[in-house]
């Protein structure tokens, strides 16, 4: 599952490319309370996709996406974070 979090501010237009299933349109998120019907993108975790995002005027491309990243999109710039193991302090 792809988790696109907008922290922009504003709308976002994205779309991701089905290659491992779903839907290749344009949805918005809304900087807004997340919510699995808004922000997740159903996808194989070992797929190779491609995310287009767009705010405002301006649209990014981010090559490589994989089913299981996290997107965090803020208005000067997009981190995308991998699925990897978990280390705790203990």
């Amino acid at each position: 599952m792809v988790w696109v979090s907008n922290q922009s501010g504003t709308c976002l237009n994205v779309s991701i490319t089905a290659r491992s299933g779903g839907s290749a349109a344009v949805f918005p998120v809304e900087h807004a309370l997340e919510a699995w019907g808004i922000n997740h993108w159903q996808r194989a975790a070992n797929a190779s996709e491609t995310a287009v995002i767009r705010l405002g005027g301006t649209s990014v491309t981010v090559n490589d996406v994989k089913g299981t990243d996290f997107i965090l999109v803020y208005k000067d710039g997009i981190i995308t974070i991998p699925d990897t193991n978990q280390v705790y302090f203990s």
